[in-house]
């Protein structure tokens, strides 16, 4: 066995280092609960230990748990004010917590400091984006771009700002050089992308590599491809078979999960908006999704018609989603102002483990009727409205053209612009606001008023 001493020159390891060894150890096993107390021992021993505080708070924030995280920086920051990283986390921590201000001028310390940090530039340029400040942001993401063309996430954040700034060809053509810098993945083996020319009959693989969302929005391009002369295979998530296959200009869907089918051409089904001809919303407007009569006549069984409004109702979208904690909302806050509208029927088409929340609550469970995404179509199809979160769900309320509400966050999805009730992707939705960071309430009370409005009103007794 070798010698555990320290070599010339080395500093022999403090009882404090080598709580924070084994808890990187145990973090590296997936024993963060270890972790944790090895990280607190060693702060119990060395109260400024910068290792033991950086790293227990990216613990922590992990965890969802940003104000402890952002105590624990405080303190990395006092440690050693000349360390960037520990600047770079608490920043980050701020804004976590909601504190713009706090951390734009956290960001904006950083790069006083040094100018180069490439890290504050880009978080500084978020930050801005998400405030709804797209003048500011821009100078900050085009200053990276410059110093290095080939900057991704630069490239990404420039077009979604473009997105909200309602430049969508700007904004396709940046999401179009982002997939070229940092493809999600490559072409099937023997196949050239397709660069636009017309077909001849040729097949064409349509790859969706984003959420289910993007799917359902993007396949309106398929039938412009068919019109080039393509014969159109979509490969996307196997959730949406049955759904996609009937998109006018599909001649086959493919499960993303099973190998590609043979095909001549192949491209990214997000980029095709990047093409000319292809990006103006109403060139293939909606609706281009339906309910098949075989799936809607059970559906008017479950949901016969009662003389109320029926309205259905998404709160949550994908729990993995990397902004779902601010795009998601809590049922009760929901409940507290819509269950107070008369003469409304609330009904549930919320998946997954979320959708539990409405047991033994006022709404109709429809969810639990709903196998795929035709059940969601088809009960869509019986809805009066639907209210529902940025999801797949209201993707598909607008494809099919039904009336729907769209809850939408302070800085909401490139796709829905920084400002405006109305979107040239789906003309039947409505959008409603956050009018500041984190106020799901004022967006309920704005939606519970204008169903006030659209409910029938009771019937008056003759007096």
């Amino acid at each position: 066995m070798g010698s555990t001493r320290p070599g010339p020159g080395e500093a022999r390891p403090t009882r404090a280092d080598l709580r924070v060894q084994a808890a990187i150890c145990c973090e590296g096993e997936g024993r963060t609960r270890k972790a944790e107390r090895e990280y607190l021992a060693a702060l119990e021993i060395a109260p400024h230990h910068p290792v033991a505080l950086n790293n227990l708070g990216l613990l922590l924030a992990a965890r969802g748990r940003f104000k402890e995280a952002l105590r624990l920086f405080a303190r990395a920051v006092r440690a050693d004010p000349r360390d960037e990283v520990a600047h770079l986390n608490l920043a980050g921590a701020l804004r976590e917590v909601g504190d713009a201000a706090g951390a734009t001028q956290a960001y904006s310390n950083i790069l006083a400091a040094n100018p180069h940090s490439r890290a504050a530039r880009l978080n500084l340029a978020n930050v801005l984006r998400a405030q709804g400040d797209l003048g500011a942001a821009r100078p900050y993401y085009m200053t990276l771009l410059q110093g290095d063309p080939r900057d991704g996430l630069a490239r990404w954040n420039l077009a979604a700002l473009d997105g909200l700034a309602g430049d969508f060809n700007a904004a396709f053509a940046g999401f179009a050089l982002h997939h070229a810098l940092q493809p999600a993945a490559p072409p099937p083996p023997g196949l050239a992308r397709w660069r636009g020319e017309p077909l001849g009959g040729r097949r064409i693989l349509l790859e969706a590599h984003q959420g289910l969302g993007d799917t359902i929005m993007f396949a309106r391009f398929a039938r412009l491809v068919r019109d080039r002369g393509g014969r159109v295979i979509l490969r996307a998530q196997r959730e949406l078979a049955a759904l996609i296959s009937q998109v006018e200009g599909v001649e086959r869907f493919a499960p993303a999960d099973e190998p590609a089918p043979g095909a001549d051409l192949w491209f990214p089904l997000a980029d095709l908006p990047a093409l000319p001809g292809f990006c103006a919303p109403d060139s293939c407007a909606a609706p281009y999704i339906g309910a098949p009569a075989d799936r809607a006549a059970p559906w008017a069984i479950r949901l016969p018609q009662t003389g109320r409004l029926r309205v259905g109702l998404v709160w949550a979208g994908n729990p993995t989603h990397p902004d779902d904690r601010n795009r998601s909302i809590p049922l009760q806050t929901l409940l507290a102002a819509l269950s107070e509208v008369a003469n409304v029927e609330l009904v549930s088409l919320q998946k997954g483990a979320r959708a539990a929340e409405a047991d033994g609550g006022p709404l109709t469970r429809a969810d639990l009727e709903i196998a795929d995404f035709l059940d969601t179509a088809a009960a869509l199809a019986r809805l009066d409205l639907l209210i529902s979160v940025d999801t797949s769900v209201l993707h598909l309320a607008g494809a099919m053209g039904r009336p729907a509400w769209a809850l939408l966050p302070f800085a909401p999805d490139w796709r829905w612009r920084i400002e405006g009730d109305e979107t040239p992707w789906y003309p039947s939705l409505r959008l409603l606001r956050q009018p500041r960071p984190g106020d799901w309430t004022a967006v309920v009370a704005q939606a519970a008023a204008a169903l006030r409005v659209r409910a029938p009103q009771p019937a008056r007794q003759a007096g």
